[in-house]
């Protein structure tokens, strides 16, 4: 088994500079745009569509919410090549009004800060056109699978999904109900996020620290695999669409290459799908950590067969907490620093197991944070260059570093930037490989 760490080599370190350069030119021509051009431009030549699905799989029962539906459902976009220059500007959230008497007034305008006036008035646009004709090759898009972070709006990735489908993806952007902080259904209906059910009565002879990790794992283990179900039933969805000659998707889709990616809990439930269904062939999170893990082990201490990567934010300095905090968790200083030494080489093992081999993407930009994922900073940041730049920079890295991984595993392409050759120049990307094996 051959690992190798590299940090940017000179040519990632050129295509840093051209990154830093176009959000630098991005970031001046979207405040000097008007209100409909906020997000970055896509940087591939596809035109780009969307159209919204709902779907209810009569398959599964709904276990997040007593009074729920009985059957599990989901709103699916659907992002896409299109044919240029037909149908109308996606507006960028949908149900706005709605969503607003879930969050208030006073949130939505601090949540979305400078852009909240173009929202509010229905100007800000996406670069997509609603329900565009599709342009697939005629051995179809590959087909991308992505979920969200708990609570977070499916509409605050579009960056992401827009950006992939004009280099010919299709995505197909889950909702995840009661897993998110509102969602509207075709009908209306308004539903917010799920309280977590309660714990059982704690075992009070077991550390309150060790107590939490096993509850967080538990709840983990439990979400995750209903966002695993809604991507696998997605993808017989989409299966079903290809093969029917009335739908706009039909013999569109390469369902030979199909891949899993998401965000936060989004990553973690990616991960897990994959390991339920070979169907997918490769897999992605974003800064999604549980115990510094990327995905959990099955009941047998499996990882998964197919290719898997994980893109976050690069670790932050180990910061030993005071006496105080270490008795109120019921721990030890020497189980505190146990733990930081133990869990980086569990990460570390785990990919080491990842039987398709796998990569660890580490971005360290200005500003960075768990959000830098998503749309928010972007649109938080407009008026302010710097800030303007610093998240723009981080949307141009992540999007980068994804479809490169989608391109190699799906596409076979064997020139991406995850293949430079070793150097030690330093940027603001640090990528490490790990050659696959036999999972145990």
């Amino acid at each position: 088994m051959n690992e190798s760490w590299r940090r940017l080599s000179t040519g990632h370190a050129a295509i840093c500079s051209a990154i830093l350069a176009i959000a630098s030119a991005t970031a001046t021509e979207a405040q000097e745009r008007s209100d409909s051009n906020a997000l970055p431009k896509p940087s591939g030549s596809f035109s780009i569509g969307r159209t919204t699905y709902h779907w209810i799989d009569s398959s599964r029962a709904e276990t997040l919410i007593a009074g729920a539906p009985q059957r599990r459902e989901v709103l699916v976009d659907v992002w896409y090549p299109a044919v240029a220059g037909t149908a109308a500007p996606a507006t960028y959230l949908a149900h706005l009004s709605i969503l607003r008497q879930t969050v208030g007034e006073d949130s939505m305008r601090r949540r979305f800060a400078p852009a909240y006036p173009a929202i509010e008035r229905g100007r800000l646009f996406t670069h997509a056109r609603e329900g565009a004709p599709v342009r697939c090759p005629d051995r179809g898009c590959p087909v991308l699978l992505f979920s969200h972070g708990l609570g977070i709006d499916r509409a605050y990735y579009t960056a992401q999904y827009e950006d992939l489908a004009s280099h010919g993806y299709v995505v197909a952007a889950i909702a995840h109900p009661y897993l998110i902080n509102g969602l509207v259904f075709p009908d209306g209906r308004l539903v917010g996020l799920a309280r977590r059910s309660p714990n059982p009565p704690p075992d009070t002879t077991i550390p309150l620290w060790r107590r939490q990790i096993e509850d967080g794992r538990v709840y983990l283990r439990s979400v995750s695999g209903v966002m695993a179900g809604d991507m696998r039933f997605v993808l017989d969805r989409l299966i079903a669409l290809a093969r029917d000659s009335s739908t706009p998707l039909f013999r569109q889709l390469d369902l030979s290459r199909v891949g899993a990616l998401g965000h936060s809990l989004g990553g973690q439930s990616a991960a897990h799908a994959c390991q339920l269904d070979r169907r997918i062939r490769a897999c992605l999170n974003q800064d999604g950590l549980n115990t510094n893990l990327p995905f959990q082990r099955d009941a047998n201490g499996r990882t998964m067969d197919q290719p898997f990567m994980f893109i976050g934010r690069a670790p932050a300095p180990t910061v030993r907490a005071p006496d105080s905090v270490l008795a109120v968790r019921q721990m030890t200083r020497a189980e505190e620093d146990s733990l930081a030494r133990v869990r980086p080489a569990e990460q570390d093992a785990l990919l080491r197991d990842v039987g398709g081999g796998s990569w660890r993407v580490r971005l360290n930009t200005p500003e960075i944070s768990h959000l830098s994922f998503t749309d928010m900073p972007i649109l938080q940041a407009i008026g302010d260059t710097t800030r303007t730049n610093n998240a723009l920079l981080a949307m141009q890295l992540t999007r980068g570093y994804v479809r490169a991984f989608f391109d190699k595993l799906l596409r076979r392409d064997a020139s991406t930037i995850l293949d430079r050759p070793r150097a030690d120049g330093i940027a603001f990307v640090s990528v490490e490989s790990f050659s696959g094996k036999r999972s145990p």
